[in-house]
């Protein structure tokens, strides 16, 4: 038997590698394409949110409802005088804490 000559039992075992091999090259560009848009997605949503001027939550004014006469800002603002000093935003933003922590937010029931 020459020495170039492979044992016929090796020729699954070499072509089940190879199409191992040539499988796992195939999902890895399938996987950088989709990774390729996911990016894209992900940009082009970001962009869009930042040109309609969306604003998150927590930095989103109280409705009148709640600034009305008498209402709970109005509450909130003479439990403490130093609020009255705080800029819009930051008296917002404290107002939500603290009807979180006094349990008035839906999303503590």
């Amino acid at each position: 038997m020459p020495e170039s000559e492979m044992p016929t039992y090796l020729f699954p075992l070499v072509i089940l590698l190879s199409l191992g091999l040539l499988m796992t090259g195939i999902g890895m560009i399938l996987n950088l394409r989709i990774l390729g848009r996911l990016g894209r997605l992900e940009k082009a949503i970001s962009q869009s949110s930042k040109s309609r001027g969306v604003r998150e939550t927590p930095e989103a004014e109280p409705s009148s409802a709640e600034t009305s006469q008498g209402g709970a800002f109005e509450t909130f603002l003479s439990e403490d005088p130093a609020r009255l000093r705080l800029s819009k935003a930051e008296q917002f933003a404290a107002y939500r804490q603290w009807r979180d922590d006094k349990g008035l937010n839906w999303s503590n029931s």
